[in-house]
């Protein structure tokens, strides 16, 4: 009976560990502001710029995002939830957008850094045009990252890949955000795992 509760505990304990890291890719796209100055784009404030325009938003959960279009003439918004599990941990991103009016990225509601030039990363990651950002220090917590960009005309496609300290290129997708967000065993797995081991080797004993 304990050895059967011991399991229980650890299964739960695992599966608990293996939730926390979940990570949440949602794409949002709404049209531009034709009748606003700047089609409505203020960029030097890409977030109010979104909030402030009176287009439907399109919606969808992605599993990754790669060579992902937004359409024609249109604002675009990735919003990222990380679940980190390490302290003190670099993020660099890497943005390859087609943004005519530029690109921001923002983390937990501040602005980190913006482009306001033509961004056209041509499917080349070498390219001056892609918008590369750095997050740094950050510790085990939720963090919440967006990114804006708006197009005038066209639909060329974007990506985004990353990397952190541990790990090199990764295209955006949320089984790399969660490998790379844990890389290694989290402490309350291994408790579990030494309780699971300690119980198996008293139950061979008798």
């Amino acid at each position: 009976m304990i050895l059967k509760n011991i399991k229980t505990l650890c299964a739960t304990a695992l599966l608990l560990c293996a939730n926390a890291s979940a990570t949440l890719i949602t794409f949002e796209t709404r049209g531009l502001d034709h009748d606003a100055p700047n089609h409505g784009i203020d960029n030097t404030d890409f977030m109010a710029s979104w909030n402030a325009q009176l287009s439907a938003i399109t919606s969808t959960e992605l599993l990754d995002f790669t060579r992902v279009q937004s359409g024609n003439d249109s604002f675009s918004h990735v919003q990222i939830d990380l679940n980190i599990d390490r302290a003190n941990t670099n993020w660099i991103f890497e943005l390859g957008l087609d943004a005519g009016f530029g690109a921001a990225v923002y983390l937990d509601g501040q602005l980190v850094q913006s482009r306001t030039d033509d961004l056209w990363w041509g499917y080349n990651w070498n390219n001056s045009d892609v918008f590369t950002v750095a997050l740094n220090d950050l510790t085990r917590a939720n963090k919440v990252v967006d990114i804006f960009w708006a197009e005038h005309c066209c639909n060329g496609a974007s990506s985004i890949r990353f990397k952190n300290d541990a790990n090199q290129w990764n295209n955006l997708n949320v089984a790399s955000l969660n490998a790379a967000s844990i890389p290694e065993p989290t402490s309350v797995a291994l408790i579990a795992l030494g309780l699971l081991g300690f119980a198996s080797r008293k139950q061979f004993k008798k």
